[in-house]
């Protein structure tokens, strides 16, 4: 837990000044019956976001995947699609996670927010929405992620960790590995521009 929150910030503070507007991104995250996971990771970039991200990742796909691996070492991921408008600015990235839920003391499901009174909207049965601005962003960029719990979690609540943060909790067998989800956020924020600190670096040679 301690290194979560370290990751997330190696990826977001060296592009925390290249949005300068109001940026969406949308993450649909869908879990399975046996723990694992696949994300759905969307966004539509202004004239410069797009010109700095495609001329590092849309066009390279195989960088993106490898920053994303290197950023994620614990997590085994496969099944990478990355799909762009050139017209509209946007993309569109999907990737399977295996093993992303944890199991507690207790024997309960959790998939952890590492959000204190995270703002967590019930959309359906075993759907949720959670809405976050990290603040690297200045509040620039706004992440929406749609959580899909597997149809098999039973007893489903929004709980509390000891640190305060918002968690997942359910009942489901069989069990399966650990699973963060803010921890993601270190993927998402190498996907909106992480090309952008080397940009930067070269730029100033």
């Amino acid at each position: 837990m301690k290194t979560i929150t370290k990751l997330i910030l190696s990826f977001a503070l060296p592009f925390s000044g290249m949005i300068t507007a109001q940026s969406q991104q949308k993450i649909e995250m869908r879990i399975d019956s046996i723990g694992n996971a696949k994300l759905n990771i969307s966004m539509t970039m202004n004239a410069q976001e797009w010109q700095i991200w495609n001329g590092n990742y849309g066009n390279n796909p195989s960088a993106l995947k490898r920053d994303i691996e290197r950023g994620m070492p614990a997590y085994f991921l496969d099944d990478f699609k990355l799909e762009k408008d050139d017209m509209n600015r946007s993309y569109n990235l999907s990737l399977n996670a295996y093993g992303v839920c944890e199991i507690n003391k207790r024997g309960k499901w959790m998939v952890d927010t590492e959000q204190k009174n995270a703002q967590l909207t019930e959309l359906a049965d075993n759907k949720y929405m959670l809405v976050s601005s990290p603040p690297e962003y200045g509040g620039n960029l706004q992440q929406t992620y749609i959580i899909e719990l597997p149809q098999d979690a039973k007893n489903i609540k929004i709980d509390k960790d000891a640190f305060g943060k918002s968690v997942f909790e359910f009942d489901m067998e069989p069990p399966s590995s650990g699973f963060n989800m803010m921890r993601w956020a270190g993927i998402l924020l190498i996907v909106i521009g992480g090309g952008w600190a080397r940009k930067n670096a070269f730029s100033k040679k």
